[in-house]
This record gives structure tokens, sequence and C-alpha cells, in this order.
């Protein structure tokens, strides 16, 4: 996220060796972060073909989740507050891509109800993420 500082950005005085150390163990990091369940330092992909997602979203909510999915729900008041779902019409339309932490969280905020991701989300062919999953651990 881009903040806005008066106070300008000095580069540290590391030596090159010392600089080159600390970008390996940053690229470490950032990859490890994700496996662990940190999301925070992910960057959406951007490209002219995902830039608008046109992907859309229930506005109702089920009232079992204002009741007992209060995480799914703040969430949601997240991405309108933070211009990421944006009401059209009937439905809500992702205004740029939004990495969720599970195929379940996504699907809950997706559909407005307690999901599985596991089994809602499908390809083209309708297989489920499941049956993918088995699949490539089959393998």
């Amino acid at each position: 996220m881009r903040l806005d500082n008066i106070k300008s950005e000095n580069e540290p005085t590391l030596s090159e060796a010392d600089r080159a150390d600390m970008l390996v163990f940053l690229d470490n990091m950032l990859s490890m972060l994700p496996v662990l369940g940190i999301s925070a330092f992910e960057v959406a992909r951007n490209s002219e073909a995902n830039a608008s997602t046109n992907s859309q979203a229930s506005v109702e909510m089920t009232p079992s989740m204002h009741e007992q999915m209060r995480g799914i729900v703040d969430l949601r008041q997240d991405l309108i507050s933070n211009g990421v779902l944006e009401q059209t019409g009937d439905h809500f339309v992702f205004e740029q891509n939004y990495s969720f932490s599970s195929p379940s969280t996504a699907a809950a905020n997706v559909l407005g109800r307690s999901a599985n991701g596991r089994v809602e989300w499908k390809d083209t062919t309708g297989r489920t993420l499941k049956q993918i999953q088995e699949t490539l651990n089959a393998v």
C-alpha cells in the first residue's frame, strides 16, 4: 500500500554484499510467508486481462452469517470500504483482484452464506476444487 509521508526516504547505507544478503533473505521470507498463512505481502497480479475482474458477489447475506461468521461479514465490509467490492444493481462487482485466505472464505464472501470452497468452486468442466486437488495429490 502506498503511504504518503512528507519525510523523504533515504537508501540504507549497506555494503553491496550486505544488500545482496538482505535481498536473498527478503525473497526467501516473502516466499515462505504464504505457506505459513500470512498473505499480507501478496500482490495481486495486474494485467490488462484481469485489471477489471468483473467477478460478482451476492449483495444479500444470510442471517446466520451475521450471527455465526462475524469475521466473514467484517471482511466483506472491509472489501466494500476499500473499494474492492462495489454494488452495481442487485449484486457486487469486484473492482480489483483480491486474494482470499482460503477457498471457503472466498466462496462465503461471494455467495453471502456459509460455503465449503472446495466443493463450491468448479472449473469449466464442472470439476470441483476438491476433485482437482485429489487428482493432483494422486499423481
